[in-house]
Order: structure tokens, then sequence, then C-alpha cells
């Protein structure tokens, strides 16, 4: 059985990987993934053949509204995660809340991506990345150092 102190390191380590991808790696992933930050500016038959109209044009010369909701709270969750690192057992909140609304935000995703043809790349992005942020959180839950210490 592993050492629940060894637990709440690799829990800090999660952590720290969440929130580099968070706050680095989405918004570096949504400029270079083709329809990124030009969303709705770029057909998706350039990018992605067959799977769906654009989404609708932004009057913003393809700085879309949807990029910066998405982006600004995956960077704050990013932000906590870097900072709650530090005591990742006093942090469990974030942790929590990592899991549920990636849970949330993957499950909304699915019916929609197949239901609307537009969404379809939500498939191969959003929904996995939802996937294995709640995996990966699930694992190194920093609670499980205290069951693992209560045995």
């Amino acid at each position: 059985m592993e050492n629940p102190e060894k637990h709440l390191q690799r829990a800090a380590l999660a952590m720290k990987i969440v929130g580099w991808a968070c706050l680095l790696g989405l918004p570096l992933a949504a400029v270079l993934y083709p329809p990124g930050v030009l969303w709705g500016q770029v057909s998706p038959e350039v990018c992605f053949p067959n799977i769906g109209p654009a989404h609708p044009l932004s009057p913003y010369n393809g700085l879309h509204p949807y990029f910066f909701m998405l982006a600004s709270m995956y960077i704050a969750l990013g932000f906590l995660m870097l900072r709650g690192a530090r005591d990742p057992l006093r942090n469990v909140g974030l942790f929590d809340y990592g899991i549920y609304s990636s849970i949330l935000h993957g499950g909304i995703m699915i019916p929609m991506a197949f239901y609307y043809p537009n969404e379809h790349a939500h498939m191969w992005a959003d929904i996995p990345f939802a996937a294995l942020v709640a995996i990966l959180l699930i694992i190194w839950h920093p609670k499980k150092a205290e069951v693992r210490a209560a045995a």
C-alpha cells in the first residue's frame, strides 16, 4: 500500500499538471487548433471535412466570445490548481470542482456534439480533455491519502 505522504505529493503533482495544462496548454491549443481563436472565421471543411457547418460568424473579427468564456474559466482553474498544489489536502474543493465540472461539461457536450452538426469537433477536443482531467483528479484526490493513513 502506498504511503499517504507519497500520495499527497502525487496529488500536488496532479494539481500542477492540470494547472499548467489549463493555464498555458489550453490557450495555446486554442490558438494552434485551426478554428481556435478564428472560430467562425474558418470553415470546418478546411480543418475537418464532413463534420458540419461552421460556428456562426463573430462580429469581432474571429475573436468569438465562446472562446473567451471557456478560456477564462480554465485559466482561473489552472491558476487556483497551481496555487493549491502547495497543500493539496487543504484544497480538496479544487479537486472536487475539477472532477464535477469536467464530468458535467463533457456530459453536456456529448449529446450536443451528436445533435448539432457544427459541434462534432468537440468529440476530439473538449470531451476527451474533460474526461482526462476528471480521471486524473479522481485518481490523485487528496482524501485518498487520509483513507490510506487510516488503514
